[in-house]
């Protein structure tokens, strides 16, 4: 399965593609910080399975995104990812063409169980696509935090960074903790980079 990101925050994504290749056998996974750059690649690679699109993209949003991509490259299965997963949301995700709506609390694997479903030809809305959370390694947005934590970033900083609440941050923190097996925060990087999530 090959797929595309885009995401314009770097270190995220190169370490939630590092993740997806490094959970999933099979997986190419190709990044790119705008829609631009993502049309680029995806008219350099005909053999393109899925494209992955983030909802908050610098000057545009991923629904503009979906829409492009659908005009431009139609055969292209195209999803989107979102820290804010308001069912509303998924509704015009769906509206803009997209096979499926993922949130960012969704574990990797299930995250890779629901790629392959619309690489498959299905479509992806259902509660239990965006909500599982099973255990089996950092979330989406467990995985923003940790890129931002490698950057030496505050609490305060990544909640502002990430448009969520501090108190939000601290709780992905503890997770990420507890699922590395870390004593603070310094080792937490050190268990990451063993665990190759950066």
């Amino acid at each position: 399965m090959k797929l595309l990101l885009i995401d314009d925050h770097p270190l995220f994504s190169v370490g939630f593609a590092h993740a997806l290749s490094q959970t999933g056998s099979g997986i190419e996974v190709l990044t790119a910080p705008t829609i631009v750059d993502g049309l680029a690649q995806a008219g350099a690679r005909p053999d393109l399975d899925i494209v992955l699109i983030d909802y908050r993209l610098g000057h545009t949003d991923g629904l503009a995104g979906l829409r492009h991509f659908g005009e431009r490259f139609p055969m292209i299965a195209r999803v989107l990812i979102s820290g804010d997963e308001d069912p509303a949301l998924a509704l015009r995700a769906r509206a803009a063409g997209a096979s499926g709506f993922l949130g960012k609390s969704t574990s990797i694997q299930a995250l890779l169980v629901a790629l392959q479903r619309v690489a498959d030809g299905e479509e992806v809305f259902d509660e239990a696509a965006r909500r599982v959370t099973d255990g089996t390694g950092p979330t989406a947005r467990q995985m923003e935090v940790l890129a931002l934590l490698a950057q030496g970033q505050p609490n305060k900083r990544i909640a502002l960074e990430l448009g969520i609440a501090e108190r939000t941050v601290k709780l992905h923190v503890t997770a990420l903790l507890e699922a590395l097996d870390a004593r603070n925060r310094t080792h937490l990087l050190v268990r990451a980079r063993e665990q190759g999530l950066l």
